[in-house]
């Protein structure tokens, strides 16, 4: 199948359509199933149209950080199968990790001092190991959603006699962190956006939001500038969107 150039999709969008005949802030279809791992201590899956990523919760034992020696750590790595690989720009891997990493960190979901046993010597590290099975636009809404989700299945480890053990309490979420992915394509905006569309956009802004009126944490992706009323228009179209988003957790 010929992929749609670049300027048909931005003539399409002008046109206020778009390749697949979707509202501008039209989502497509959604899916999302925890426990999909069986060996992970918390897993998800996501598709949102052909998107489809997974995410496991594995724990870990560490030696605090020096500069938190209070807290146990967290680590998001993000990885794809070989024919995803193509597909993505490079680096994409490492900058994407890194966005999800903020959603979660800076929303304060997870009380980080809950998993250090000893301050400075023993704690436990989260890893949230997240997988791209195939790529077709939006993977930074499908990861947060998977992400905070199996992090919302994962059950409480505790350290005893310098081995991990899982308790039968949930970990202690303090927030749910909903990213929301706001794209301009020829003076207008539109979300969840294909693979097609993202090699059209002016630019692009991630927003994590803990609710109708906090955000967390924000990315702009693209060279173009952007204007303050622009960008008071994109929060609300994340707000009003994230909602639809929060209802999978």
């Amino acid at each position: 199948m010929k992929i749609p150039s670049a300027e048909l999709v931005r003539d399409l969008v002008a046109a206020n359509s778009r390749i697949d005949s979707r509202k501008l802030l039209e989502y497509r279809e959604i899916k999302c199933e925890p426990g999909i791992i069986e060996k992970a201590e918390g897993s998800c899956y996501v598709s949102i149209g052909d998107t489809k990523v997974i995410v496991g919760i594995k724990f870990d034992l560490m030696e605090p950080y020096e500069d938190t020696p209070y807290e146990g750590g967290l680590v998001v790595t993000l990885n794809y199968v070989p024919v995803v690989f193509q597909n993505l720009d490079q680096n994409v891997d490492i900058e994407y990790s890194r966005i999800i990493d903020r959603s979660i960190r800076e929303s304060e979901m997870i009380n980080l001092e809950e998993f250090c046993k000893v301050p400075g010597k023993e704690a436990i590290q989260i890893y949230v190991d997240c997988y791209i099975i195939n790529n077709d636009g939006n993977l930074l809404d499908a990861l947060n959603l998977a992400a905070v989700k199996a992090l919302s299945t994962s059950n409480m480890p505790k350290i005893e006699n310098g081995k991990i053990e899982i308790t039968n309490k949930k970990i202690n979420l303090r927030a749910l962190p909903v990213l929301v992915t706001v794209s301009k394509i020829k003076n207008k905006f539109l979300v969840d956006l294909n693979a097609a569309e993202e090699k059209a956009i002016d630019y692009a802004i991630a927003i994590s939001y803990l609710n109708d009126n906090e955000i967390c944490a924000i990315q702009k992706m693209g060279t173009e500038g952007i204007k303050f009323k622009e960008l008071e228009r994109i929060i609300e179209i994340g707000r009003e969107k994230q909602r639809e988003l929060r209802r999978f957790l």
